[in-house]
């Protein structure tokens, strides 16, 4: 590709892994329904650029999560999810990337010459707004079955914007569950509570049950009340997001645990969709690398 992409951090090796699972069941999607008359859609709803960098899993380990050090003539380039998606020959139909950053939506307005045969649509927005819209206008079409693949940087995806996805029956999640890297560092341990953060959360997950798990009330010694942030935050989040997952989506995949190059744990991907079909190709391809043991098998 002529021009670079607009990157403001490096990513590390985990995204990479994340970007190969994705990919795979995409290839795996298109190929069970390729031959079938249907229009398959695909929706990046935080598509990010079409190219990132990739640090080492050394340089990784050096600079830590969040830093961003390594020089560019050392980085590896690898392909983020809207290029996977472009790529697969007899794929998607129709193509959707949304994104709030209009310097990224520029980077994938500029993929349309490069991919002249493919049906692309980009967007600068909210992706729970343009997703839902969206599925009030194809959602009743017959004829239309698709992919959704929700990559948010924090606690950003709407649980309304799933319940319109699950609504069509058409339309399959594949969701990056930021809870160790995003959603568990937002959650203070003590009284002092930031009410926007909690109230975001309580979008993400539809449902504000959260609270009273995480911060448990119990009477102290001096008979007062303490409601201080219960041990085990992200496993206790995990079990209700998927258990809430399964009342709208009829399959929901064993989440897939994705750590960093020091072995901490980052984020879960996530599957659910209308079919047991797609559910047996999510459990065996997101099946490679690290999943929850199986006494966790919801």
């Amino acid at each position: 590709m002529a021009k670079r992409a607009h990157v403001e951090k490096s990513v590390g090796p985990w995204a990479k892994e994340k970007l190969e699972a994705l990919e795979k069941y995409l290839r795996f999607y298109c190929s069970v329904l390729q031959k079938q008359r249907l229009t398959l859609v695909y929706i990046d709803g935080f598509a990010g650029a079409p190219i990132t960098t990739l640090r080492s899993a050394a340089t990784s380990e050096k600079a830590g999560l969040w830093e961003d050090d390594q020089p560019a003539e050392q980085a590896e380039f690898v392909m983020g999810s809207p290029l996977r998606a472009l790529g697969i020959q007899q794929g998607f139909d129709r193509h959707y990337f949304f994104d709030l950053d209009n310097k990224r939506t520029a980077e994938l307005e500029a993929l349309k010459p490069l991919w002249p045969n493919k049906w692309i649509y980009v967007q600068t927005g909210d992706a729970n707004e343009r997703i839902q819209s969206l599925m009030k206008k194809i959602g009743r079409i017959s004829g239309v079955k698709g992919v959704a693949f929700l990559d948010p940087y924090g606690p950003h995806l709407d649980w309304k914007t799933l319940e319109a996805l699950a609504s069509t029956r058409k339309f399959e999640v594949i969701i990056n569950l930021p809870i160790h890297m995003a959603i568990n560092r937002l959650l203070a341990k003590k009284a002092v509570r930031n009410p926007a953060f909690e109230e975001m959360i309580d979008r993400c997950f539809g449902t504000s049950d959260w609270r009273a798990v995480v911060y448990p009330e119990h009477q102290t010694l001096f008979g007062g009340i303490d409601a201080s942030k219960a041990i085990g935050v992200p496993d206790i989040l995990l079990d209700l997001y998927v258990s809430r997952l399964k009342t709208i989506f009829p399959c929901v995949a064993t989440p897939r645990l994705i750590r960093d190059t020091q072995k901490k744990p980052l984020y879960h991907l996530l599957w659910a969709g209308p079919h047991a079909k797609g559910l047996q190709g999510a459990e065996y391809i997101l099946g490679y690398g690290e999943k929850l043991a199986k006494k966790r098998r919801i």
